[in-house]
């Protein structure tokens, strides 16, 4: 059983900055309206679209202890902008109890993507990237389009975006980036 939109919404509120709540309703319009254009379930995608940064405000200790708590494979403390998202479903599961499998890997996965992801991995992976409160940046108008037309290809120009962008700063890329461009890139 999915947790109610409702119960979910006040904990975000008490529990986000207001910019990030802004955001993660920004990500639950954008993943509901690609779920209606690529016949994915509504609900399932605004649940892990709202649950998607839960984690978010935590302190990287917090998460790091999280993630060892749970014996989580991704406690890696050379990618620590991305921990919230590993540490996001054990979060969102304390507060609302156990999640569906794929919301709970929509969750883990959006900031780097990953090797072979479902439909809704991806969907939720682009509606954080193209959300409609990002101020505009070279490449987005053209995610939005593409995103829209083809759900895998949409999400493929997104990860080399990415990558493009971290390789550009000089900052490590997490290997299930690499992983997810390499399947992406091959029709995966």
């Amino acid at each position: 059983m999915l947790p109610d939109r409702i119960e979910i919404l006040r904990w975000l509120y008490s529990n986000l900055k207001p910019k990030r709540f802004l955001h993660t309703l920004g990500v639950e319009q954008e993943a509901i309206e690609l779920a209606m254009i690529h016949g994915l379930p509504l609900r399932e995608a605004s649940v892990a679209a709202l649950l998607h940064d839960c984690a978010k405000n935590l302190p990287e200790r917090e998460m790091l202890r999280i993630l060892e708590s749970h014996q989580d494979p991704y406690a890696d403390k050379d990618f620590p902008q991305v921990l919230h998202a590993f540490a996001g479903p054990y979060v969102a599961e304390d507060q609302f109890g156990p999640l569906p499998e794929d919301i709970a890997n929509a969750i883990r996965f959006h900031t780097t993507g990953r090797s072979a992801m479902s439909p809704l991995e991806k969907l939720i992976f682009s509606a954080d990237y193209t959300e409609p409160g990002r101020e505009e940046f070279a490449g987005l108008a053209e995610a939005r389009a593409l995103i829209r037309k083809d759900l895998s290809l949409g999400t493929a120009h997104i990860i080399r975006n990415n990558v493009y962008y971290l390789q550009r700063k000089g900052a490590l890329i997490h290997p299930l980036t690499l992983t997810a461009l390499t399947d992406l890139s091959n029709g995966v």
